[in-house]
């Protein structure tokens, strides 16, 4: 047997996919990140030689968010991350009391889920969701059928538009 054989796909504590998030300022992220989300760093930071942080990780929401500061001649690369919440409506007010921008209101949708986005203060925009109920096929196409649930999905589709093409971060 060779140690690759003995090694796991993916190491404990990980999961297949971890998004790595590059900001100009990631200690200001992960401090957005602990008091809007719960995050806790995990581990110790790596600096580059000039103080800036070369990696670092932060546990949120069961999920590992490595982060990095963007170098000078790097373009801003601002990321769309996905978060589960148990309040959505509770969750953007307390991102947007730690300095997030709104984005798209708590709007609930067809699938059963409330969706809304919020632009943190280092440009990420976070996509938060929470769950209503499990919602049979059957229902859903019952329901995206209902005006209610299209203008609902209108106005999230729009929100986005309109931030991406603001070109706001």
């Amino acid at each position: 047997m060779t140690i690759k054989d003995e090694l796991e796909t993916v190491p404990g504590g990980y999961s297949r996919i971890d998004p790595w998030v590059i900001s100009q300022d990631s200690d200001a992220e992960i401090e957005f990140l602990s008091r809007a989300f719960g995050a806790r760093e995990r581990g110790a930071r790596i600096l580059n030689e000039d103080g800036t942080i070369a990696h670092a990780e932060v546990e949120v929401a069961g999920a590992v968010v490595m982060l990095f500061d963007r170098q000078a001649g790097w373009p801003s690369l601002p990321s769309h991350l996905r978060i589960y919440v148990e309040d959505a409506q509770e969750t953007v007010e307390k991102a947007v009391a730690c300095g997030a921008r709104l984005v798209t209101r708590p709007t609930a949708l067809a699938f059963g889920e409330i969706a809304a986005r919020v632009r943190d203060p280092q440009g990420h925009l976070w996509w938060i969701f929470q769950r209503l109920e499990e919602i049979s096929p059957e229902e859903m196409g019952r329901r995206f059928a209902e005006s209610s649930y299209q203008e609902a999905m209108a106005y999230v589709q729009e929100s986005l538009a309109e931030e991406l093409a603001s070109g706001n971060r």
